[in-house]
Parts: structure tokens; C-alpha cells; sequence
């Protein structure tokens, strides 16, 4: 029941203690960090990827008894952060927050100051969350076949929002019509807030918003019909998925972590071992499970395959939806 589902954020220090290395990584990575680390965030402070980053940083921090910085660079659909961090020295000091948006970014844009699968040096993921699909509370609209069935029966008449062109809602949002063949018309606002804002108005018919849209679906204030993840979560296991009627329909928000190309595997290495223990903490299983999140570590090769595949994903989806997603 929705009753019973208040998300609540936990920060709970934990106990720091050594990270258990092999002797000749640590020896090469003797030392790190002896100085603050930075976390950059392409999203302003507040949000799903904020919380994530936040949560993360507090536990880094204890465990390496150094300060762990999240600096919000937010703008031009996550790359400016991107870009900082791929210019940055590459020592481990400097981190970018990693997302789904930055594989898809490259088709946002003709030009980049940056290779998004060459100059960032993947770490870790930290984070998988589906979307869900919500529709006003006051919507003709009250489960999924309805909408489905509304769909196809008003066509271009019927509208979705976003948080902007190109964003993951804005994907979710064709990914449907593609399953459907129907035309629904895309709104996009600029970010996460205006566009639950006009689900909460009645402006928009749909929108896939992040999990933070979750305590608006407890409360009462708009309707949830489905959610992107592949299983249902457990917190909310009475909303379905839409891989129930549509399979393959698997829509994730990720965020992970990345270094400037060139950083020493040691560095690398250690700090996914420092990720891969604080994840195993009981305030870190509280917050993902709060937050209806999936706790997911992948190794630095693995998450390397995981970006190839996604930026080819999206690429593949925006080639068959015949998208024009350019801005400059």
C-alpha cells in the first residue's frame, strides 16, 4: 500500500574502516586521497541524481577520512559537467556523476568538447532506477489499458511531457508510441519540475518522470500505471510494469562514477573497491530500498560495456523513430 510507503532518506554515518586491497595496487595507490575529492553533478541540487550523489559522498567521505565535495554544474543536457571532468587532471580528485543523459547526449549535439566513451574513464555504477509513468489525478485515464486504449483512439489529439528534448522521459514517451504506432504529441518543458508540475496541473495527459515522483503518487496528487524497471519493486509491487504488457520495455535511469581518461587503474580500481564496500552497509540497503532504487556495482569493465551499449541503444531508437534531436 501506498500508505506505507514513505520515502526517508537516510543518512546515517557509518564506520570507517580500511579498504582491504592487494599489496601491489595499494602500493600504487599509497596515498589516495590525501586531499578532498570533488563529485560533479550535471543536475541541480535537489533531485533523484542530487540525493544519490549526496548519500555517496557522506559514506566516501567516512570511509576515506577526507572531504568529499558534490559540486552541482548543471546546463546543456549534462554536458557541462562532462566536459569539466574530461579536461580535469586525471588523479581521481576529480569525479563526474555519470548518467544515462550523457549517452544520450551525443545525439543532442553535432559537437562536443568531449568523446563521452573516450575521455571519461568508467569506475562504477551506483545506481538504477526506473521511471514511471503517471498520468493527473483527475484523468479519464486510471490504469494502463485505458491509456493505451485512448491512445490509439485519439492519436496527435493526446499529449506527453518531458524534461526536455532528448531527455530519458522524452524517449520513454516515443518508446510507447513506437509499441503502440500511435502519435501522441510531445511536450517538453525545461526539467524535471515544470513538467510534474503540469501533470499536477492537468497540462499533459502522461509523463515518465524519475522515482521522485513517488511521494506525489503516495500523497494522492497524480496516478501511477506503470514503472520502466523490468520487475516490479518491492516497496511498490502493486504498480506493474510495462514490460508485463510490453516485453523489452526496460527504461533505466542510471548514474554511476568516472574519472578523466588517463587516471591510474590503481586510483580507478580503488575507488571501486571503496563503492563496492560501502554498498554493502545497512543504511546503504535502507536508502535503496526507500527509494525504490536497484543496487547494481558493476566493475570498471563491465560499466565500459554497459556505456557502449546504451549510447548504441539510444542511437538505434532515435534512427528508427526518425527523430530530429538536434540543437547545434
Amino acid at each position: 500500500m501506498f500508505s506505507r510507503f514513505t520515502p526517508k532518506f537516510s543518512f546515517i554515518a557509518c564506520i570507517a574502516g580500511a579498504i582491504l586491497l592487494p599489496l601491489s595496487t595499494a602500493s600504487k595507490a599509497q596515498g589516495f586521497p590525501n586531499a578532498p575529492v570533488t563529485i560533479v553533478n550535471p543536475y541541480p541540487a535537489g533531485g533523484g541524481a542530487d540525493n544519490v550523489a549526496r548519500f555517496f559522498a557522506i559514506l566516501l567521505s567516512k570511509e576515506w577520512g577526507q572531504t568529499v565535495i558534490v559540486e552541482n554544474r548543471a546546463g546543456a543536457g549534462t554536458t557541462i559537467a562532462a566536459a569539466h571532468v574530461a579536461r580535469s587532471k586525471p588523479d581521481g580528485y576529480t569525479l563526474l556523476l555519470s548518467a544515462t543523459q550523457h549517452a544520450i547526449a551525443p545525439l543532442l549535439f553535432k559537437k562536443l568538447p568531449y568523446d563521452y566513451l573516450t575521455n571519461l574513464a568508467p569506475i562504477t555504477t551506483l545506481s538504477f532506477s526506473p521511471l514511471v509513468l503517471v498520468t493527473p489525478v483527475n484523468s479519464e485515464f486510471r490504469t494502463l489499458d485505458q491509456l493505451m486504449a485512448g491512445l490509439k483512439q485519439k492519436g496527435n489529439k493526446m499529449n506527453f511531457g518531458s524534461s526536455g528534448l532528448a531527455s530519458l522521459p522524452h524517449l520513454s514517451g516515443v518508446m510507447l508510441n513506437q509499441s503502440l504506432g500511435t502519435q501522441a504529441t510531445h511536450i517538453p518543458y525545461q526539467g524535471t519540475a515544470p513538467a510534474v508540475n503540469a501533470v499536477l496541473g492537468s497540462s499533459i495527459d502522461f509523463l515518465f518522470a524519475d522515482m521522485s515522483a513517488l511521494p506525489l503518487v503516495q500523497s494522492g496528487k497524480v496516478r501511477a500505471l506503470a514503472i520502466t524497471s523490468e520487475n516490479r519493486a518491492d516497496s511498490i509491487s502493486q504498480i506493474p510494469t510495462l514490460a508485463e504488457t510490453f516485453p523489452g520495455f526496460i527504461v533505466t535511469s542510471w548514474v554511476g562514477l568516472e574519472a578523466p581518461a588517463g587516471t591510474p587503474k590503481a586510483v580507478i580500481d580503488q575507488i571501486y573497491s571503496s563503492v563496492a564496500k560501502v554498498m554493502k552497509l545497512p543504511a546503504t540497503t535502507k536508502f535503496f530500498t526507500d527509494s525504490a532504487r536497484d543496487m547494481k556495482v558493476l566493475t570498471p569493465e563491465e560499466f565500459g560495456r554497459f556505456k557502449d551499449s546504451e549510447v548504441k541503444r539510444y542511437e538505434k531508437l532515435v534512427k528508427d523513430a526518425q527523430l530530429n534531436l538536434t540543437e547545434n
